[in-house]
């Protein structure tokens, strides 16, 4: 007996060792990226700047807690302004250190280029590059727009505008923006512009689409592509498909099934082309509450759960894909408030 609580006192100080020993390996991977960084600054732009903060990356489930961490976000200020170093803890090499001090000044040098060609006062812009660990994070070698104009970054320029013109939306050049450029451009019904989201947009974006008209994007070879968008609204839904589908939304009949709690009417959605949409709602529903599309096929009630909305503040909180099929198929549905895994509404 007492060699088996000898035995688990063991384990137990090995292990507050163990722990002791990681948490100062971190103070030390804390002052050696510090110092790094204020060293790279000091490198690429001339002056000093104070470290505000050090954040060391979490180690993957693969790797043991006390191994060193991948990187470190080293926060920092000069002259009141904020940014950031991506210091690389198990790699000495100082071609991975990359930085964001510069990112305001590159942001806004291309948004005015695009907007000057757009001519478009009312839109909001979303510009990625960089280091996949950070937006907007770029190596010592740059330190303007034109430095990242000649390099071969992958860059996105997301832009959406307020009814902007075809013909100037088409006239921009991505090649003009540095190797490897995309841009989409999303028409939108409102001023109230949405958050831009993430990334290259070449369909409807779910998220945010019930006020989309059109989507202009660059394709592979640089050319543009064009997408006109309808949207139809009845009550509180609103779907939403490329114009080419010639879809129709309109009031239909179905039945009453018991257990059931009815958001929206029924309706019928009809098309003859073909492509892919988004059908929203609007029903005052809250973040942990669940609702399906329910439709019926040879006199049996189906369900396809409708999640909420992925954005900020959205006029509809449900959203579902909506894929016509260009045989003329109908479709018939409403929206019930449901648990798609646990059954009827409360």
């Amino acid at each position: 007996m007492k060699r088996k609580i000898l035995s688990v006192l063991f384990v137990m100080f090995m292990l507050s060792a163990l722990a002791l020993l990681a948490g100062c390996g971190g103070l030390t991977y804390e002052m050696k990226a510090s110092s790094r960084a204020q060293k790279y600054i000091t490198d690429k732009y001339g002056f000093s700047a104070d470290v505000t903060e050090v954040l060391l990356s979490g180690n993957s489930w693969l790797e043991f807690s006390w191994e060193a961490p991948l990187f470190a976000h080293v926060g920092m200020k000069h002259d009141g302004k904020d940014f950031t170093v991506l210091v690389p803890v198990r790699n000495d090499d100082p071609g991975f250190l990359c930085d964001n001090y510069e990112a305001d000044i590159i942001c806004a040098d291309i948004e005015n280029r695009v907007r000057e060609q757009l001519k478009c006062d009312c839109a909001a812009f979303r510009i990625d590059y960089g280091s996949s660990y950070g937006n907007h994070l770029l190596p010592r070698d740059i330190r303007s727009a034109d430095d990242l104009k000649k390099s071969s970054d992958s860059k996105t320029v997301t832009v959406f505008a307020h009814d902007p013109d075809p013909k100037n939306a088409e006239v921009i050049d991505p090649s003009v923006y540095g190797e490897n450029t995309n841009f989409s451009i999303v028409g939108w019904a409102d001023t109230q512009l949405p958050e831009v989201p993430y990334g290259l947009i070449r369909d409807l974006p779910e998220q945010c689409g019930w006020n989309v008209s059109d989507i202009y994007f660059t394709q592979n070879d640089g050319s543009w592509a064009h997408i006109a968008f309808d949207r139809i609204a009845a009550d509180n839904i609103c779907l939403v498909m490329p114009s080419e589908c010639g879809a129709v939304l309109e009031p239909a009949e179905g039945p009453e099934n018991p257990g059931d709690v009815p958001v929206t009417q029924w309706y019928r959605i009809k098309s003859t082309g073909e492509g892919y949409g988004a059908l929203y709602a609007a029903v005052g529903a809250a973040p942990d509450e669940e609702y399906c599309i329910e439709y019926e096929h040879k006199g049996k009630a189906y369900y396809m759960r409708m999640p909420h909305t992925d954005g900020a503040d959205p006029a509809y909180e449900l959203c579902s894909p909506r894929y016509c099929d260009g045989r003329g198929t109908e479709f018939v549905f409403r929206v019930v408030k449901r648990d798609f895994y646990g059954g009827e509404g409360s």
